[in-house]
Order: C-alpha cells, then sequence, then structure tokens
C-alpha cells in the first residue's frame, strides 16, 4: 500500500519536523507490517537546506513538494499524487494547524487538506497541536476539514479541548510521536565537577517573531534578555555551557538557531556551540549527554525529556502546557506569563531540584510509553480497515 506522508520532510531546517516526520514514518511502517502490508511512502511537503533520509534498506519512498510555486506550476500533478495514494498522513509540520503564524501558512495547510478529501483518499491527521484560532473563519474551516477526515488525533489534551469546542468526534488523543525518535547516547569526558547544561536558543523569539516582528507571540519576559541572564550565571557558577541549535534554516539568518548561537558565544566565549546537525537524531544524541536542559524549541526539549534529561521547557505558546502537563510535567515556565526576572527565578530553581526533576521524567516514561501504545493500536485498526476496503469517510 501506498501512503501519503503530508507536512512530513527529511530536509527541513527545522529538526522538530524531521523528529515528527521519521518517528511518523516509523510507526506507521511498523504497524503496517504488523498487518502484512508491504508500505511505500509519498512524502508531500517543504524541502529544506539539510539531508536525514530514512534507512533506505528499510523504506521505499518518494518526495514532492508543496508549496506556493507547486500549486501555481502543477496543482493537478500535486492532486494526482495525492490521489494515487491508498490513505494521506498529515502532521501538520507539528503544530502549523493554527493560525498564529498567520493566516497565510493556515491556507496553505486546508488546501492540501482539500486535495485529499476530494481525490476521496482517506486524510488521518496524525498527533498534532490543534489550534489555537483566533478567527472565527479560520475556525469553522478547520472544523469543516476536520470532520471531513477519517481520524484527527491531538498530542495534547488542550488541543483535544479545542476538538471538543469545534464538535469534532472523530477525535482522540495520543502523544507527540517524537517521543519514539531513536538515538545513541553521547557521553563526552569531562570535569565531573561541572555539570554539562545544554541551551536551545531560539532565533525566532530572539529577533521577536517572524519577519522582525517586535513581540509577535506577546511575551511578558524580555526573551534576549533572560537569554544572556541565563548564559552569564551559569558560567559564573562555573557549568560547561551548550547551546544547542534546532533550527537551522540555511539563508535565514532571522529564523537560524545557529547563527544566534555564534553570535552570543562571540560575546561569550567560554560557551560550546553543537555543530549545525545533519538530522534531528543526531542533534538528539549530542543532547542526550547533557546533565541539565532549557529549551525555547519545544522538539529540543522533547529531545532532552525522552532522552532522561531533567529539562525546563520555556514556552512561548500553549503547546508546551498542553504537551507536558499531558505528561504529568510542571516545569514549563511561561514566558507569556512570566517576567524577565520571574522567567529566571523559575528555571534556576528547577534546576536546583535537578534530581526530582530527573524522576518525574522518568515517572512519565509509563505514560509516554501507553499513549505512544495507543496511537500505534490505532494505526493497526486502520491498517486492518484499509486491507478490507478504505474505511468510510466523514459526511
Amino acid at each position: 500500500m501506498k501512503f501519503g506522508l503530508l507536512w512530513h520532510s527529511f530536509s527541513s531546517g527545522n529538526l522538530g519536523v524531521g523528529a515528527l516526520s521519521l518517528s511518523n514514518m516509523l510507526l506507521i511502517d511498523e504497524a503496517a507490517r504488523r498487518k502484512g502490508i508491504e508500505p511505500e511512502f509519498l512524502i508531500i511537503g517543504s524541502s529544506g537546506p539539510c539531508d536525514y533520509p530514512p534507512a533506505a534498506d528499510r523504506f521505499k519512498y518518494e518526495f514532492i513538494e508543496f508549496n506556493e510555486k507547486s500549486l501555481l506550476k502543477n496543482p493537478v500533478g500535486l492532486f494526482q499524487a495525492i490521489k494515487s495514494c491508498d490513505a494521506i498522513f498529515d502532521i501538520g509540520e507539528g503544530d502549523s494547524f493554527s493560525d498564529i503564524y498567520g493566516s497565510k501558512r493556515l491556507i496553505k495547510l486546508l488546501l492540501s487538506k482539500g486535495m485529499a478529501l476530494a481525490a476521496r483518499v482517506p486524510l488521518i491527521l496524525s498527533p498534532q497541536t490543534i489550534g489555537p484560532f483566533k478567527s472565527d473563519t479560520n475556525a469553522k474551516a478547520a472544523a469543516w476539514a476536520m470532520r471531513k477526515s477519517t481520524l484527527v488525533f491531538a498530542r495534547d489534551h488542550q488541543s483535544f479541548a479545542v476538538l471538543e469546542q469545534l464538535g469534532i468526534t472523530n477525535r482522540d488523543e495520543v502523544i507527540d510521536v517524537a517521543f519514539h525518535l531513536p538515538f545513541e547516547r553521547k557521553i563526552e569526558p569531562r570535569d565531573p565537577s561541572r555539570l554539562a547544561v545544554g541551551i536551545s536558543v531560539s532565533a525566532l523569539l530572539h529577533h521577536g517573531g517572524y519577519e522582525g516582528t517586535a513581540n509577535q507571540f506577546g511575551l511578558k519576559a524580555d526573551y534576549k534578555a533572560l537569554t544572556d541572564a541565563l548564559i552569564a550565571r551559569l558560567l559564573a557558577e562555573g557549568h560547561e555551557v551548550h547551546l544547542v541549535p534546532h533550527v537551522i534554516p540555511l539563508g535565514f539568518p532571522a529564523e537560524d538557531d545557529y547563527a544566534v548561537s555564534r553570535s552570543l558565544q562571540e560575546r561569550y566565549p567560554a560557551l560550546k556551540v553543537a555543530p549545525r546537525f545533519r538530522g534531528p537524531i543526531e542533534a538528539k544524541s549530542y543532547v542526550s549527554g547533557m546533565d541539565f536542559f532549557i529549551g525555547a524549541r519545544m522538539h529540543a526539549t522533547i529531545a532532552a525529556f525522552s532522552a532522561s534529561v531533567p529539562v525546563v521547557p520555556l514556552a512561548y505558546s500553549r503547546k508546551f502546557a498542553g504537551l507536558y502537563e499531558s505528561l504529568d510535567y510542571h516545569r514549563v515556565v511561561d514566558l507569556k506569563t512570566e517576567t524577565t526576572e520571574g522567567a529566571l527565578a523559575k528555571v534556576f530553581a528547577h534546576m536546583a531540584e535537578r534530581d526530582q526533576l530527573k524522576a518525574e521524567v522518568a515517572a512519565s516514561a509509563e505514560i509516554i510509553k501507553r499513549k505512544l501504545a495507543a496511537y500505534s493500536y490505532s494505526l493497526e485498526s486502520l491498517m486492518t480497515s484499509l486491507r478490507q476496503g478504505q474505511p468510510v469517510l466523514q459526511d
């Protein structure tokens, strides 16, 4: 069977998108093979500057780009490619099924969903953030697409609540699939008297948002000032501080975590800057060697959490709280409600309790295991239905 993976990418400079893509493909592949299905995949999404393809000896796949240019140049080709699939799994790049990044991105996602529905191909919304929708028009359009879909998976309880509010009945709550991403633990020789502290610095927040917006996400804390204060205090306390870029789009310095990290290293020469990773597995492997992690890129914090590293996520949207509350982990520092000084104090208060944080991360492992198993079971049920004939689409 041929499965379309919509809004997945194995070249995105956003390694969070890559982590979702690799993990979801692996979960779908495992479920299909358990049901005796030999899967092949069509990746439909954005291209980027990286290249981290899944193992060629296991996965058979092709890629087709979905963007404004391809929509104008070859809409029929895109439609036919989608129509050739037995099912479409749409992950929405994790959190793009919302209008917090602007209506333009949401419209593009709705168009792609519309193509799948028009082609009468079963459309499954893989685990992702749903909403928020600031515009009633956007909310109604999103609700229409979800009602027409075969299944809609929320990756946290807040997104699930949005589905309930919009009257979406073909829904389920599971977990972010990036927790399933494999890695190789990296432990570097170092002075045992010093902690290795990783910081995922967000270029997006450093620059205020997209296209130089002053404060697009309405943060109460001053993110640049907070980052400076974190680095200065950690270094003053004698820790080994690693900046870990997780979004690395070459040619877009305003969104490039690596470029911001290097500029910070020029001001604080004692900082260590992780390399431009070749992919999300390499990034997670690097993060696994940290003693403590602080991050404003959600999937960098997921990499730490799922590698058993005590972590303090710095939230700029509700997706952070929604995800971690679903794991019964209450160490998120909300930059939309905390002052700079308050956020700094909370981070160091959590750091002082890092052994307790590590225990809480370990306790959440059973929740993650259970929720990933629930998603896998749903995928297996879907595979059974597909073998017997396409599942009934929503009216």
